[in-house]
């Protein structure tokens, strides 16, 4: 899809007038292209004023917001640039009556937007355009888990999700393209508003399985994950006395609610690091768990990308622990934009086809540069750290929560890693997950 700057098709984007296929096409564009992003930006705080100034109960607009939206409008009306756009159908806008004074926007159900000549925006007092995210966000974007990469065994190729979660799911990779940390603050925000959303208003995830390194060689690494699963589980056991719904137990957002410093191999580049470490896997021990820590720069954000390249004459079968699809909806291209001082951190349960130590390796670019892959290789002679020995409990205990691997994860085993971690100088915060992670066995079979 060739987009510019203008093009009408942002802003049917923004009012959800497209089909799935064309929000997705409009936002792999604004990701790809820098203007189309920044005038889809600009577009997103122009609708997000609207929506706040329009949709008050009273009514009625602020004598400095009505004088701001006359002068835009004469100005706009001079200048010949007033862009009539398609009827904001927007879901969940309510209607209100608008003042004479506001017609300059809204007339008969149209939604005006004014945009002056070179991105200037006097739709706010002071002449100030807000970004997309500093206004409310949906509580349904908030909810979805950050994008993983494609599963091929799972389902989420059959069956279709609905229009409304397509259009959704398109909003937040756009969003974490182009303003990665912005929006994840955003969406801290807002579920600190909701902490406990009802089971039925988090979307269907499907787990992922393993996948054959000699089909599928590579695996393509995410660099963003949420954090709020752990909240919602710890208010199951903790408030509700018993098991928290499937889908509201993301195994990734449980790994990193906390900060895992692999110990083995490390690079750095551009002021981006990459971690690993490599541990038996405590439900399959003839398995090897990956610990891969992607930390990003201190002075801003960087585009990063890492991959999994697994050596198929070393290695059997993979599997990306955490970062379940949502039923219905097609992956897209991973985000890659990984903002300042963020830290991600990703599993692998990688089964080895012989005695080889070596199974691969991390590649991984900066700014489009790549930089020296990372070995990965089990060491059966090394004993494991402690936040390795730790993430292995958080990814047992997630996958037991959710009824993963049943056969191999159980109560016993989660309550033998966590005995494992424990000590007397454990942060606050590993110290409260191992309290909850007792509360849970004694709740749960």
């Amino acid at each position: 899809m060739k987009l510019h700057p203008d093009d009408p098709r942002l802003t049917a984007y923004l009012l959800g007038e497209l089909t799935a296929d064309e929000a997705a096409e409009v936002a792999r564009t604004a990701a790809a292209d820098p203007a189309v992003g920044l005038a889809l930006r600009e577009l997103q705080g122009i609708q997000s004023l609207l929506s706040d100034t329009l949709g008050r109960e009273e009514g009625a607009l602020h004598p400095h917001q009505r004088s701001a939206v006359l002068r835009a409008a004469r100005e706009q009306d001079q200048a010949g640039k007033i862009t009539t756009l398609a009827s904001a159908r927007k879901r969940g806008w309510k209607s209100y009556a608008i003042p004479v004074a506001a017609a300059a926007l809204v007339a008969l159900g149209t939604l005006i937007l004014v945009k002056l000549p070179g991105g200037q925006d006097t739709s706010t007092a002071g002449g100030k355009s807000p970004t997309g995210w500093e206004r409310e966000m949906p509580l349904e974007i908030a909810l979805l888990p950050a994008p993983g990469p494609a599963d091929s065994r799972s389902s989420q190729a059959t069956g279709t999700a609905s229009g409304d979660l397509a259009k959704q799911a398109a909003v937040r990779d756009a969003a974490l393209s182009t303003t990665g940390d912005e929006f994840l603050r955003k969406v801290a925000e807002r579920l600190k508003q909701t902490p406990v959303p009802p089971a039925g208003s988090l979307p269907a995830l499907t787990p992922r399985g393993p996948v054959s390194a000699a089909d599928q060689p590579r695996q393509p690494l995410p660099v963003h994950a949420g954090r709020a699963s752990l909240s919602w589980i710890s208010h199951s056991i903790r408030t509700e006395h018993k098991a928290p719904p499937a889908n509201a137990v993301r195994l990734e957002e449980i790994l990193n609610r906390f900060q895992l410093r692999p110990a083995g191999s490390a690079t750095v580049a551009e002021g981006v690091s990459v971690a690993t470490e490599t541990l038996a896997c405590p439900w399959r021990p003839s398995s090897v768990l990956v610990i891969v820590s992607i930390r990003g720069a201190a002075d801003g954000a960087r585009e990063v990308s890492a991959t999994f390249a697994a050596d198929p004459a070393a290695v059997a079968r993979y599997r990306l622990l955490g970062f379940a699809p949502v039923a219905g909806l097609p992956a897209g291209k991973l985000p890659t934009r990984l903002p300042a001082n963020t830290t991600t951190t990703v599993a692998i349960e990688v089964e080895p086809s012989g005695v080889a130590e070596s199974l691969g390796t991390i590649e991984w670019t900066v700014n489009s540069r790549p930089v020296a892959p990372i070995p990965v290789a089990r060491v059966n002679s090394a004993e494991p750290s402690d936040d390795a020995r730790f993430g292995a409990l958080l990814c047992a205990y997630a996958q037991w929560l959710a009824g993963e691997q049943p056969g191999l994860i159980d109560s016993t085993l989660v309550a033998g890693l966590a005995r494992e971690t424990s000590g007397p100088n454990l942060p606050n915060d590993r110290r409260d997950f191992l309290t909850l992670v007792d509360e849970s066995l004694r709740i749960l079979p």
